[in-house]
């Protein structure tokens, strides 16, 4: 019952902006099963090897490594390719939020509510791992969630924090090349996909999250350097919540929008500020985006360097930062004022350090693409490793060896030359698939 009311009251309310035509067509949209996709983690494997394993894949029509797939055919969350970070499961609408911000190497980025992870990944793939990436989220847990996501695909360049950034932006004033939006919202967009949002929505909820909208991209574009980007976006089909922030926002602040290149699969409403994602146009959930520049000249970010502890650097990122917190190793590409930021994962974990050793953590296979000391798994011995179980197997090596899987990292393990012990993280170990 309340299902219906919700969805009734939404159809309702969306009379208000959308010609009848339109909301009709969104009202049957509705009813359409929801779309699943993946995002390519392009660093550990190549778009030929993810469609020799998964040849019924779909190309995204717009993300170059984004790729959509039927669940019944391939339940891709429970594949080792998925357990060794080889791709993010991600809504295919939303893909386009980074996409279409398009971070380069070496620029600074924030993504401000960044949990589950998805658009902060996809940032650092478009940044090749250069650069850095401030992820944050304001509930723990789903920053933890975050973190263990960055992880898993191995990325180098960011940084997951745990911060109100209300309260501490007036320390990065001026500070971002490229920000991400991506607003707490009423989520109509996701009435497809779970019908809990169905039930819990209403008009005032709008009008709550619309309040807390406006506040967050005015703190956002007052960190936005001049002549930055900053992308908004929502999985809201509500007006109050789109074209009316990006409203309230341009009367308040010198902000100008940036065009978004034409597509028929785009939805534009009259006051011409950003694009919708609708169901019956892009095959994807609902989502609102909007592209925002701050008019002026680009400074180049000069990102510092803290070598001390190179030395105990793998040879493939001898060229990052190094910093320890308490007894764990962390490197980054660079570092930059990390001051009022509570932060959960400091880019790459490196390790635990003993006497002056380091016993080389997960996170850092993940991120590697070779060591000198590796070796490769068969199928049963990987199968073996991911449930905890140490491996018998003769190797040339004694200390952190590389454990791989056709040549895409799994974990460091501890070999003496014939065993290797297993340190996969106990709350990661379970069985998985090889499809």
């Amino acid at each position: 019952m309340l299902y219906n009311i919700a969805r009734m009251e939404l159809l309702k309310y969306l009379d208000n902006y959308l010609p009848l035509e339109e909301r009709k067509k969104l009202e049957e949209s509705l009813s359409f099963d929801n779309v699943h996709a993946l995002l390519l983690n392009t660093d550990k494997m190549s778009e030929e090897q993810l469609l020799s394993i998964y040849p019924n894949l779909k190309k995204h029509p717009i993300v170059p490594n984004g790729f959509i797939y039927k669940k019944e055919e391939y339940d891709l969350g429970k594949s080792i390719y998925h357990e060794l970070g080889c791709f993010y499961i991600q809504e295919p609408s939303a893909m386009l939020v980074s996409y279409l911000l398009s971070p380069k190497p070496n620029e600074l980025v924030l993504d401000m509510c960044a949990a589950p992870g998805g658009k902060s990944i996809g940032a650092s793939i478009l940044m090749e791992n250069k650069g850095l990436i401030i992820a944050n989220d304001l509930a723990r847990n789903r920053a933890h969630v975050l973190a263990d996501n960055v992880a898993r695909l191995g990325r180098r360049n960011i940084i997951v924090t745990n911060n109100d950034f209300s309260l501490i932006y007036s320390h990065y004033l001026n500070y971002f090349d490229k920000i991400i939006l991506d607003a707490p919202c009423s989520g109509s967009g996701m009435f497809r996909k779970d019908e809990k949002i169905i039930s819990d929505w209403s008009i005032n909820k709008v009008y709550k999250f619309a309040t807390l909208q406006m506040e967050l991209i005015l703190n956002a574009y007052d960190m936005l350097k001049p002549g930055g980007t900053m992308v908004y976006s929502t999985c809201s089909y509500s007006y109050e919540e789109d074209e009316m922030v990006i409203k309230d926002l341009l009367e308040n602040r010198d902000a100008t929008i940036l065009p978004i290149p034409n597509n028929d699969s785009y939805y534009i409403s009259k006051d011409n500020l950003g694009i919708h994602l609708f169901p019956y146009k892009f095959n994807g959930e609902g989502h609102y985006i909007c592209l925002i520049k701050k008019p002026g000249e680009l400074i180049k970010t000069k990102f510092k360097q803290n070598n001390v502890l190179n030395s105990l650097l793998p040879e493939e990122i001898k060229d990052h930062s190094s910093v320890k917190f308490g007894e764990f190793l962390f490197a980054l590409p660079g570092e930059i004022n990390y001051k009022k930021l509570n932060i959960v994962q400091y880019g790459v974990k490196v390790g635990e350090l003993f006497n002056k050793e380091v016993v080389y953590d997960y996170f850092l296979a993940h991120s590697l693409s070779n060591f000198n000391a590796q070796v490769e798994l068969s199928e049963n011995e990987t199968l073996s490793y991911l449930k905890g179980e140490q491996i018998s197997k003769a190797n040339p090596y004694k200390g952190n060896v590389l454990l791989t899987y056709k040549n895409i990292p799994i974990d460091f393990g501890k070999s003496n030359g014939t065993i290797i012990k297993n340190h996969y993280p106990k709350y990661l170990r379970k069985v998985v698939n090889f499809k």
